[in-house]
């Protein structure tokens, strides 16, 4: 592309040095009625009009050579013509230029076609390059009496002497190409999509593809779409009209499945963090490694350390883009007189009480629990209740305690734990915390969908009875790394809400709807 851009670059320093300057027919408002031209064909050619397939009826795709453009042409006088001039905008592959030619005498060729040579524009042609001229116009004069080869105004060139061709594709020899991408891997076997690019020769065409490494190993097909095991190769083979065959192949890299397993090492010493996990990765590749965990842990190493139980979550992505997401667990085994083990919050389904549950792995001589709770922030914490302890068990013993919530007012509560033995000693638990609703929500008045999502649009989409009073929307998206708030005009229609995902990180989004007086949250996935 840049050789062609430099060829074009000194292509038109030259033309702009005799014709830049000089104006463009086609914007004379001309109709142009004549039609004493019939383009047979337009082509590639030496500089001398021999089309350069006669000797290159195939080439390979990104060599460059110079070439030249030329017309066969015939006319329907037996008269020729003088000051004849071209106007077109000339594209070759992405690169467009405006084109101002002027050939001076036309032969005619009523009788025999004849054909005309751009030789003073010769074209730094790359192989594989489609080269178009579009808005084509050609004007003359009947006599050679005015030169117009410097200088001209619109009325010089009558509307009985000029005529618009349409758009040409300009012959050249057969460029066999074809570009691919692909999807991450699924079940151990990637979509590939070919997508053949190929020009020059003469249409129609047949394809042969060939293919390694892939669960088909051939098709007829202009495009088609292959599952590979593995990367591998494709190699098209093309056929033109004229029975011209050119060939083309590459390496066809696509991404592995991502293989690792994980060893946990669990939490045992009271005083120093040192649980840790280890990753081994099976499958080869470059990866990057995204780790979050409690108490806002992140990391974006291959294995973690120092660790506090706790549920931590991994994202590795390899280099194609492609990424897997693991869940792992570190435990507590301390030697305290009790062993924690989960602690969760939930919220009953009418959103009136916070539901507290845990488990201990194991107690010695433990007396009671008592239940703290603090609203709006984590320095406010209040005994509010109690709950008895088993006291001495080498089980899992359960447990739970009901809240009742009594405001309603969108403020966050934390709670923890004190656990007291009976010598009198105690520690607490870990903080867990929810969020209170503004309104009680009894239904699932709205959707999300896709979920999980992944790219293009993302519809949420009201179900419940009519709201004729709420016109505005409050969204909050929640995640791991970030929360945002926004409002929407709301028209009771579905929202598209692809455009508010950009800069949410993949993983677990919490959707917290305010509508009226009500407020629903909705679990999304983000791939």
């Amino acid at each position: 592309m840049l050789l062609t851009c430099l060829g074009f670059g000194a292509a038109l320093q030259s033309f702009a040095q005799n014709q830049g300057h000089l104006l463009d027919l086609r914007t004379c408002g001309k109709s142009c009625s004549s039609s004493n031209y019939s383009i047979e064909s337009v082509y590639l050619s030496d500089v001398t009009g021999n089309p350069i397939t006669s000797s290159l009826l195939t080439c390979t795709p990104g060599v460059e050579q110079t070439t030249y453009i030329s017309f066969i042409y015939q006319t329907s006088s037996g008269s020729g013509v003088s000051n004849g001039r071209l106007f077109a905008d000339l594209s070759v592959g992405e690169s467009t230029m405006f084109l101002n030619y002027y050939f001076g005498n036309i032969p005619p060729a009523k009788t025999t076609a004849d054909t005309l040579t751009l030789s003073a524009f010769p074209l730094n042609w790359v192989c594989g390059e489609e080269v178009i001229l579009s808005n084509s116009l050609l004007a003359w004069t009947p006599s050679g009496s005015a030169d117009l080869s410097t200088t001209y105004i619109c009325n010089d060139y009558p509307t009985a002497q000029c005529q618009f061709t349409s758009d040409i594709v300009v012959d050249a020899p057969l460029a066999v190409q074809f570009e691919y991408s692909y999807d991450c891997p699924e079940n151990g076997t990637s979509t590939v999509y070919f997508t053949s690019t190929t020009n020059g020769g003469r249409e129609a065409y047949t394809y042969s593809w060939s293919f390694t490494n892939a669960t088909i190993s051939s098709s007829t097909l202009a495009d088609p779409i292959v599952e590979y095991n593995e990367s591998g190769t494709a190699e098209l083979t093309v056929t033109d009209a004229n029975g011209t065959q050119n060939t083309y192949n590459v390496s066809v890299e696509v991404p592995e499945e991502i293989d690792l397993t994980g060893t946990v090492t669990d939490h045992t010493d009271d005083e120093n963090p040192d649980g840790a996990i280890s990753l081994d990765i099976n499958s080869t590749g470059n990866y990057t490694f995204a780790w979050t965990g409690p108490g806002g842990f992140t990391s974006d190493q291959q294995n973690i350390s120092e660790l506090i139980a706790g549920d931590y979550f991994l994202t590795v992505t390899d280099s194609f883009g492609c990424f897997t997401e693991r869940t792992f667990e570190v435990l507590y085994f301390g030697a305290l007189p009790i062993t924690w083990g989960k602690m969760r919050i939930s919220l009953s389904p009418d959103q009136s009480e916070a539901i507290l549950d845990w488990t201990t792995y194991k107690e010695t001589a433990s007396s009671h629990f008592e239940i703290q709770k603090s609203v709006g922030n984590i320095n406010n914490f209040e005994p509010i209740a109690e709950v008895n302890s088993v006291g001495n068990s080498q089980d899992i013993s359960h447990y739970t305690f009901k809240d009742k919530i009594l405001t309603s007012n969108g403020q966050r509560i934390y709670y923890r734990i004190r656990q007291y033995n009976l010598d009198g000693s105690s520690e607490y638990s870990e903080t867990i915390s929810a969020i209170v609703p503004e309104g009680t929500q009894k239904e699932a008045d709205w959707i999300i969908y896709p979920n999980p999502y992944k790219e293009n649009a993302l519809w949420l989409h009201y179900l419940g009875p009519v709201i004729p009073d709420s016109k505005k929307l409050k969204i909050r998206l929640i995640s791991a790394a970030m929360t945002t708030t926004t409002e929407i005009e709301w028209n009771n229609n579905a929202i598209d809400l692809k455009e508010k995902m950009k800069n949410l990180p993949n993983g677990l989004v919490i959707l917290e709807i305010h509508y009226g007086n009500m407020i629903q949250r909705l679990k999304l996935i983000i791939r």
